[in-house]
């Protein structure tokens, strides 16, 4: 959920995020299957910043982040086991500061990031 109430929900297997209203009235969606910017394999999960951009945990092994509106701002990762790598990332969280963290499935870790 963002502050204004609106709920965010990673549609997997249909490739998209979508986003409500606090009554469940369908806002907005994007995404397509790929792995272009705004394309997503299986978007796992997301989190919503203090600003309301939102992260998307997607199985192409990377994060990406996206405005309130769902408009492509950047992305980071890639396959692998080093930093900033991963394999299957589900789970993504934001604090307080805007740290981002992210559960780097087949990894077994949790990796942090500031603020992109």
């Amino acid at each position: 959920m963002d502050s204004k109430g609106n709920v965010y929900v990673a549609d997997t297997y249909n490739f998209r995020i979508q986003k409500f209203n606090s009554k469940g009235a369908l806002m907005t969606k994007w995404g397509t299957g790929g792995d272009g910017d705004g394309q997503f394999l299986h978007p796992m999960g997301l989190t919503v910043d203090s600003k309301g951009n939102i992260y998307v945990a997607d199985s192409n092994h990377r994060i990406q982040k996206f405005d309130t509106n769902g408009k492509f701002i950047t992305k980071w990762g890639s396959y692998g086991s080093g930093d900033s790598q991963f394999i299957k990332p589900n789970g993504i969280a934001v604090d307080s500061k805007g740290n981002i963290y992210v559960a780097d499935t087949y990894n077994d870790r949790i990796q942090k990031f500031g603020r992109p």
